[in-house]
């Protein structure tokens, strides 16, 4: 990890403060060492170059200096954390977004997709530290570049627009979509209608991974509790995130 460069008050609902560090390995990761060392909650840490990010399922999240990384710092006040979390964060960054690149749909659980390849990911973690629970939420998003797009289909918010974004936009965006997804979580809000509308994988063939098996099946639905209700041969059936990944 190497230097902090300042901060910034933010002051809104969740977000407080923004931390600015010139390089981390992950901000998540740097996030629960935060915690312990008795970090604020609504802090966010913003790495300008991130060196080992992580995506669902430990899978590598790739990003450059152009990319935008960050993690958010909060403590549940009621020790529990809001049902469907991380869906209706990724729902609140797609509406946010959409004024800059109105293509922009979320996939189930946690990706935001543009023309059939991935902008960014959300992760999101929990941890107690001194008998209080906390969630740290990180966020990637490929803003003037794709790195990893050999691996990967990716694609930046340049490469849909063809402009240069500057990051300090876009991660206020980003914050206020955020802000956007806790109080759609708060609501109780069905996510399903918001799906059909920013989603982009209802009712279309998707590759299931699952244990260690692979097979098709067409998505239907988004339950209350955030289960993805797939068809296939052996009929319908309702699948947490946890239990498998989606590809198309």
């Amino acid at each position: 990890m190497k230097g902090h460069v300042k901060s910034i008050q933010w002051g809104k609902g969740i977000v407080k403060t923004i931390e600015t560090y010139t390089i981390l390995d992950s901000t998540n990761e740097f996030a629960k060492h935060f915690i312990k060392s008795g970090g604020a909650s609504g802090t966010v840490i913003w790495a300008l170059r991130q060196t080992a990010g992580r995506g669902r399922l430990g899978r590598r999240w790739d990003s450059d200096p152009s990319s935008l990384t960050f993690s958010l710092v909060w403590q549940c006040p009621d020790k529990s954390i809001p049902q469907n979390l991380t869906l209706a964060i990724g729902l609140g960054i797609v509406q946010s977004l959409e004024v800059c690149v109105p293509e922009i749909k979320v996939k189930w659980p946690n990706d935001l997709w543009i023309a059939g390849k991935k902008l960014g990911g959300i992760l999101g973690e929990s941890m107690h530290a001194a008998g209080r629970l906390w969630i740290i939420l990180g966020i990637g998003l490929n803003v003037n570049s794709s790195p990893g797009a050999e691996q990967e289909q990716r694609i930046s918010l340049r490469e849909v627009t063809g402009c240069l974004w500057p990051r300090l936009a876009i991660l206020d965006l980003a914050l206020l979509g955020l802000e956007r997804g806790f109080e759609l979580a708060r609501s109780g809000q069905e996510l399903a209608s918001l799906f059909r509308h920013y989603g982009n994988f209802l009712d279309r063939p998707i590759q299931i991974y699952q244990g260690g098996q692979v097979y098709r099946a067409i998505a239907r639905d988004v339950l209350p509790d955030g289960r993805l209700v797939i068809e296939d041969a052996r009929g319908r059936r309702a699948l947490l995130p946890e239990e498998i990944s989606v590809r198309f």
